[in-house]
């Protein structure tokens, strides 16, 4: 079932995911030259993927996706923005990945959409606080694991929250309404469309994939960023770092469930 908030982002998503990919800090073009966009971490963590099959959700325009595709997985895509999967269609295509498989689907409704079991779910980097229902989305997951296979997810720890905005709470149940407000990507472009998170603190994401039926098998905390949050942001290798060097709170988290 359509949940409306999700709609509300998926008409933002449409929008956002244009000035994305035509923005330098994606590096599509260094992406088709044969630069692969995963990050140091989940690349260790998840480890070979050679002949595996990877689902990854939320997959925006599936640059990640076919870098994972680049390694040997053979990878399905799936995004709620219509405009994200043609995008990655177009991707594809012109990365020579064409095995690749992109879907547009709200992650909460796809069981029944793709009729297969993977070896690898996959979710990464600012993907959780769009998610209406975690309980749902740790279903989903389990549904889409064959036996041994695992979920990894890397994405902002939930505590950034509190220090991101004064109108949430870590524990908060409420979601966050905004619109006309900034793109995380490109600070001149002003985002109308009205966009709704929710707050999931880690202890709900570890609880939702244990009464899914998964078991956890490392979860790590880690005080650096993904992206340049603030201009004022230093890179460091694949990270970044805000002035001063490491804060004294954690800015991303990284969890490994297997299926039994």
């Amino acid at each position: 079932m359509t949940h409306p908030d999700h709609e509300k982002n998926r008409a933002a998503w449409n929008d956002m995911v244009e000035v994305h990919f035509k923005h330098p800090d994606y590096k599509v073009k260094e992406f088709l030259d044969g630069w692969n966009s995963l990050k140091s971490i989940e690349r260790k963590d998840v480890g070979d993927v050679t002949g595996k099959s990877l689902l990854h959700l939320m997959c925006q325009f599936g640059m990640d996706t076919l870098s994972w595709a680049r390694l040997g997985a053979a990878v399905t895509g799936v995004d709620i923005s219509d405009n994200s999967i043609t995008r990655a269609n177009e991707l594809k295509k012109r990365a020579g990945l064409e095995d690749a498989r992109f879907i547009r689907s709200d992650v909460l409704d796809l069981i029944g959409v793709i009729p297969k079991k993977f070896d690898i779910v996959f979710q990464s980097y600012g993907t959780h606080c769009w998610i209406a229902d975690i309980n749902r989305w740790a279903d989903v997951i389990a549904h889409h694991l064959m036996p041994g296979g695992i979920f990894y997810i890397i994405d902002d720890h939930p505590i950034v929250t509190i220090y991101l905005t004064e109108s949430m709470t870590y524990l908060d149940k409420k979601p966050e309404r905004y619109r006309n407000e900034r793109d995380y990507c490109d600070f001149d472009y002003i985002v109308e469309k009205e966009r709704v998170e929710w707050q999931h603190p880690l202890s709900s994401i570890i609880n939702s994939l244990i009464k899914a039926g998964l078991v956890i098998e490392q979860v790590n905390e880690y005080d650096k960023g993904y992206y340049q949050m603030e201009k004022d942001w230093y890179p460091d290798g694949d990270y970044w770092y805000p002035p001063g060097g490491p804060p004294r709170y954690p800015l991303m988290f990284s969890l490994k469930a297997r299926k039994p």
